[in-house]
């Protein structure tokens, strides 16, 4: 056991407890989740089945905890722990695994294999084997603030140059409002017309809200990685940007992990609830919509079959079901097509969990993506649309690298395309 073994072994120690231990013990190994994980069906190779991407961590739950593992180590005929071997299997946790839990759905016996994979994650990097290029962009996001480079500089210019250009007002830093909305990383530097479609929404409906330069993205690299305390730091961004400005609602931009951290890691986190609500721009739009504080044309869209992607941390883990299909309901009427399985059994599109980070992972995530190009093909659909800027950018890459004639949007830009003048506010 070499110094990186030991760093990895010992964090397991730690986060071993009776519910992981339960899980590993039900397990009865039948492979069902294997059907469930677009990286083993698409490449049809063993190592990727769910399960055994959690391996590692039940080896230590083997050795630490059990009679024949405590017996093995006793000979000298332990597992490994040494570099070498937490490298393949940070390949596999980390290349292989968005962490989007369809596993879990699967699973006979009830298993969160997701949430053991990414325990799994904490002990490697515990021992700092992650890959370097998600290495490189979780420094960025602790020493600059952005994973992508947006510094209060950029983000100043960013914000104003999009006002400009949409001809849309965006507040910003102003005490006492309602609402700090928070975007990503990858919205202001590559999808601006999704922000300035959310500004517009929310000045069509009469809102009280800002932004901050001080929480102004909402992106945690910390998350991916698998390091409870970088993905505090980041978190406490927006946590003391919103106590500043007194609002009492954090609106969580077009983003799937975000609303995981912000919303159901951040109590833990803390210690304690924080001081306002936590909602997701599609629970805010179909709101607005229900309340008839905006209003949509009828027949606005005219772009062709679409269909609406879920993205795995706003529907499985975030329970955001009926919303999304209500504002694609009011947008397309019957242009509007369901992909074979939705919903909460949706397809990952391979993207997520930090994997689109990660430069050596590419082939593997084009591969993985097969499964999101068979189901846009049997429906027919010309126009896809999410709600998570990470899913909007692995179509993009997605559909170009199938050559597919699609286009990809987003909720909330078909809702400020259809909005009617003058119908929202008090």
């Amino acid at each position: 056991m070499d110094q990186y073994g030991k760093q990895a072994y010992d964090e397991y120690r730690q986060i071993l407890r009776a519910g992981i231990a339960a899980q590993f013990e039900s397990c009865v190994r039948c492979g069902i989740c294997a059907g469930s994980c677009s990286f083993y069906t698409e490449t049809g190779e063993p190592r990727y089945t769910p399960i055994w991407k959690a391996e590692l961590l039940r080896r230590a739950y083997e050795q630490d905890a059990t009679l024949l593992g405590k017996l093995r180590s006793l000979l000298g005929w332990g597992y490994k722990w040494d570099y070498d071997t937490l490298k393949q299997w940070s390949v596999l946790d980390y290349e292989a695994c968005t962490s989007c839990n369809r596993c879990a759905q699967a699973c006979p016996m009830g298993i969160s294999i997701g949430a053991l994979i990414h325990k799994a994650r904490e002990g490697l990097a515990a021992a700092g084997v992650v890959p370097e290029d998600l290495q490189k962009v979780t420094r960025k996001a602790v020493e600059e603030g952005s994973p992508l480079g947006v510094t209060r500089e950029v983000f100043e210019e960013r914000m104003e140059w999009i006002a400009e250009e949409w001809e849309v007002e965006i507040p910003t830093d102003l005490e006492g409002m309602d609402d700090l909305v928070v975007f990503t990383s990858i919205e202001i530097q590559k999808f601006p017309t999704g922000i300035a479609a959310i500004a517009k929404i929310l000045n069509a409906a009469g809102l009280r809200w800002t932004i901050s330069r001080e929480g102004r993205e909402i992106t945690n690299f910390g998350a991916f990685v698998g390091d409870a305390a970088i993905t505090k730091q980041i978190a406490l961004r927006i946590v003391e940007a919103a106590e500043k400005l007194k609002v009492k609602r954090v609106i969580i931009s077009e983003c799937g992990h975000a609303n995981d951290v912000m919303r159901w890691s951040l109590p833990n986190l803390l210690g304690h609830r924080p001081p306002f609500e936590v909602v997701h721009i599609t629970e805010v739009m179909a709101d607005l919509l229900a309340s008839g504080r905006i209003q949509l044309k009828e027949g606005a869209y005219k772009g062709g079959p679409i269909t609406y992607h879920d993205p795995c941390k706003v529907v499985r883990r975030g329970g955001i079901v009926e919303e999304p299909r209500i504002l694609m309901k009011a947008v397309a009427g019957e242009q509007f097509r369901e992909m074979k399985e939705n919903r909460e059994k949706n397809w990952c599109c391979g993207g997520g969990g930090g994997v689109i980070s990660i430069g050596e992972a590419e082939p593997l995530r084009m591969k993985a993506f097969g499964v999101k190009v068979r189901q846009i093909e049997e429906i027919g659909a010309q126009v896809v649309a999410t709600s998570c800027s990470n899913c909007r950018l692995q179509f993009v890459d997605g559909v170009k690298h199938y050559n597919l004639p699609v286009k990809v949007t987003t909720v909330s830009e078909l809702v400020a395309a259809a909005l009617l003048p003058g119908k929202g506010g008090n």
